[in-house]
């Protein structure tokens, strides 16, 4: 399975559709939902977002965009809202394959801010 894969975002706009919240999974074992983490034991956060080409032509339309979660490995700043513009820092794909068979990418990013943050 290929594992963090760069993105560049570049000529996108990333837009927040559901606002960054504490990423929890149901545990195999006991079945109660707890708090993912990182390897050093900090909270992992998700949001929900869409991402849209920039038209590059005058006049032009971009092609349509599409919505996906992103975990963010550090918190995310204050104030970020749905329908926001942001950027991610550092985002990459990784691919996953479940006991069950299910397949597909995940999108993980370092952290969110502004785009005119510093």
């Amino acid at each position: 399975m290929l594992k963090n894969i760069p993105v560049v975002l570049e000529g996108y706009k990333v837009r927040v559709v559901e606002e960054p919240v504490v990423k929890m999974y149901k545990n195999r074992d006991t079945g109660k939902q707890e708090m993912a983490t990182n390897q050093d034991g900090a909270p992992l956060y998700e949001m929900s977002i869409f991402m849209k080409a920039i038209p590059t032509e005058e006049g032009k339309r971009a092609p349509k965009g599409f919505e996906m979660k992103v975990t963010l490995e550090t918190e995310p700043p204050s104030g970020i809202e749905e329908g926001d513009l942001v950027a991610l820092h550092h985002p990459r794909l990784s691919q996953f394959l479940l006991d069950n068979g299910t397949q597909g990418v995940t999108l993980k990013a370092l952290g969110v801010m502004a785009p005119n943050a510093g």
